[in-house]
């Protein structure tokens, strides 16, 4: 066959439409043709057309190594790479005690302020005092607070948790840095039962229930209950009424009714039990209220 009359057949014949329909029939025969046919020649196809495309592909990587360089192979192993681990770990860890140190200020700071706002004696100071360990003699139970006199805490000082929690009372003369605390759990305590839900404004805080505390086995507190106004009721937070321990301890909370139960040798008597709210054991941190030497219990 004459390429030349097949050329100017081609060229005559396909034109317009029939061009394109041909075209898109012929694509469609190589797209479904197996690969061992088109294998053969379209392979010496693709390096014709590669060969134009090459230098401007290598013109192309060679712009883009310019603009950004190629890093070195990293190594996870090099030591400088380990430094900076490291480093980076330490400034998390510091970062991290920054945070628990700032949460620690800002929850001391509220503490004082609420202390502050109930205390109406401008002269009694506040000391923050963190506990540090229990006496080794367990002799009482007592826990030591890194507060002593050179603070100016002096005995019998209401020790104070969580802004209105009474926690316990320094229980000797206080050494110059350390003083030991007797938990609120082993003190004897008088106090009111006020509804768990407030006092009312307009009633009298002697209308409340009121009983004397004592320690019992468990950590708790048991008092006797008699006939009263007001109906005690599981949940009712005892609060502090004990003239002993000054103006600035009344009112704080001691703990919360569990269980009223009747009493076996007067059966005109109840007998309440009242869990502490906070053990000074587990509290990170307390207030000690330094009272004015005239006001001291």
């Amino acid at each position: 066959m004459d390429p030349t009359r097949l050329y100017r057949f081609l060229r005559e014949r396909l034109t317009g439409p029939r061009r394109d329909w041909t075209i898109a029939a012929l694509a469609l025969v190589l797209a479904l043709l197996p690969a061992r046919f088109l294998e053969a020649w379209t392979n010496d196809l693709s390096r014709i057309v590669s060969v134009p495309v090459v230098p401007i592909m290598h013109g192309g990587m060679a712009l883009r190594d310019w603009i950004r360089p190629p890093r070195e192979a990293f190594d996870p192993r090099a030591p400088e790479v380990i430094e900076l681990e490291m480093s980076a770990e330490r400034y998390r860890t510091l970062f991290e005690q920054s945070r628990l140190k700032t949460e620690s200020l800002e929850r001391e700071v509220g503490e004082l302020k609420g202390i502050r706002g109930r205390i109406a004696d401008p002269r009694v100071q506040l000391a923050t005092a963190s506990v540090v360990g229990v006496d080794p003699t367990r002799s009482g139970g007592l826990v030591r607070v890194n507060v002593g006199s050179r603070h100016g805490v002096h005995r019998d000082a209401p020790v104070i948790a969580r802004g209105d929690v009474f926690a316990g009372v320094v229980a000797q003369e206080p050494g110059e840095f350390v003083s030991m605390v007797r938990p609120a759990a082993r003190c004897s305590l008088a106090v009111r039962l006020y509804p768990a839900d407030g006092a009312t404004p307009d009633r009298a805080p002697a209308a409340y229930a009121g009983t004397v505390l004592k320690p019992a086995d468990g950590g708790i507190w048991l008092g006797d209950l008699f006939a009263s106004d007001i109906d005690v009721r599981v949940g009712d937070i005892a609060r502090l009424a004990d003239e002993r321990l000054g103006d600035v301890s009344r009112g704080l909370r001691v703990g919360i009714v569990r269980r009223i139960l009747p009493s076996e040798e007067n059966p005109l008597v109840r007998r309440v039990e009242v869990e502490p709210i906070a053990t000074l054991v587990g509290e990170p941190t307390v207030v000690v209220a330094i009272l004015p030497p005239e006001g001291r219990p």
